[in-house]
């Protein structure tokens, strides 16, 4: 017999309408549809990440296939802002970025005080 002031009651753990909705509102629009998106991953891409010494370089790589896909496939300049949202510090974008590159998959284009400028070199 289950007592009335069972802690692991399913029907009191769960939320009401109301309080969903004020959860999904509290989510900014651009970070909801942001989710929606998606990034394919060329295999020979996935190939090469296996030697990755940094989970940085993954979600770099993630960042650059996205950029590039978005872009057109048009070399972009990496802000140290976009990867702070990735979860990424500035060394450690730099470190990937150089790991990236000695891998193959991209090219590099450093500008003195700027961002980087970046180009996919191996397509899907």
């Amino acid at each position: 017999m289950i007592a009335d002031d069972d802690p692991f009651d399913v029907h009191k753990l769960a939320l009401s309408d109301d309080q969903v909705r004020e959860r999904l509102a509290s989510v900014p629009h651009r970070m909801r549809k942001r989710r929606q998106h998606f990034i394919k991953v060329p295999w020979v891409w996935a190939e090469r990440l296996a030697h990755a010494r940094h989970i940085a370089t993954y979600r770099v790589a993630l960042h650059v296939l996205y950029r590039h896909w978005k872009g057109g496939g048009v070399p972009f300049t990496l802000s140290n802002t976009a990867m702070v949202a990735e979860g990424v510090t500035r060394w450690r974008k730099w470190e990937a970025l150089k790991e990236l590159e000695q891998l193959g998959l991209i090219t590099i284009e450093r500008r003195s005080r700027r961002a980087p400028r970046v180009t996919v070199a191996i397509h899907a």
